[in-house]
């Protein structure tokens, strides 16, 4: 049946012509992303900015390590195998594709996220100006010290920031204590300068546990087949790493026991 759409390629044209001028825009950004995350301590902040385009990229079936949208979009022919397809099927794969890769344009580049500093202006676009992502990630900053870290007198500098956000082992302590305490941790695993290793779990037991008079200093000897979480649980009433708050104490005491190590987050 044929499509009531008849001049859907002059409406491609229209947005396509659009488009061409938006992906060109959003692409610089791209790249002035990518050379700000060569700086020390960057990386996660192009990261940062980076999620929502790249997740977008992907969709439209974008591939490769330095995804870009579409500066020069062709009209699609579709075939089924055996014939081309024609009607509502072109205009699928056409205009609603078209529009719907103008509305990811517009949305990155009305994002606070996808520049550095701040951002001019396209109102007759609908794109607003945005702060940049270095005001995006001060103000991250101080929700999570405000939020998660103040109330433990913890806190964590801008610089301790990109360094976390940095390193392969922030994932592996999100995945052991929780987005929310990750940062708490983190930092308490840094102001002790806490290390998993089993030599310096032990030391850090020998070094802060005052044991009850008379009990034998034995007790803190790591045995032989004795692994990290056995050894930890086992002194649980002694090994404190943070009194004012036993939950946050045990989180330290998880992270401790899969090997995350406090050298490996602040890079």
């Amino acid at each position: 049946m044929a499509t009531k759409r008849k001049d859907w390629k002059a409406e491609w044209e229209a947005i396509a012509k659009e488009n061409r001028k938006l992906a060109k825009r959003a692409n610089q950004r791209l790249v002035r992303l990518e050379r700000a995350a060569e700086r020390p301590g960057m990386a996660s902040v192009k990261e940062f900015a980076y999620k929502v385009a790249m997740r977008d990229l992907t969709s439209l079936g974008k591939t490769g390590a330095k995804k870009r949208f579409t500066e020069a979009p062709k009209i699609m022919q579709i075939n089924d195998g055996s014939k081309d397809l024609t009607g509502e099927a072109l205009y699928r794969a056409n205009v609603m594709r078209a529009k719907s890769e103008q509305k990811m344009l517009k949305s990155f580049l009305s994002a606070a996220s996808s520049t550095i500093g701040k951002a001019r202006a396209y109102e007759d676009e609908g794109i607003k100006a945005t702060e940049g992502v270095r005001a995006v990630w001060d103000k991250v900053t101080n929700t999570i010290n405000d939020k998660y870290l103040s109330e433990y007198d913890l806190q964590m500098t801008d610089n301790d920031m990109k360094r976390f956000w940095d390193s392969k082992k922030q994932a592996k302590l999100e995945k052991i204590v929780g987005s929310t305490q990750m940062f708490a941790v983190a930092s308490i695993m840094k102001k002790y300068n806490l290390k998993s290793s089993r030599a310096e779990i032990e030391k850090y037991a020998k070094d802060n546990i005052v044991l009850p008079s008379g009990t034998d200093p034995s007790v803190l000897d790591m045995k032989a087949k004795e692994s990290r979480k056995q050894y930890l649980d086992r002194l649980g009433k002694f090994m404190k790493f943070y009194a004012k708050d036993e939950v946050l104490d045990d989180a330290v005491k998880r992270a401790l026991a899969k090997g995350v190590d406090v050298t490996n987050i602040f890079i």
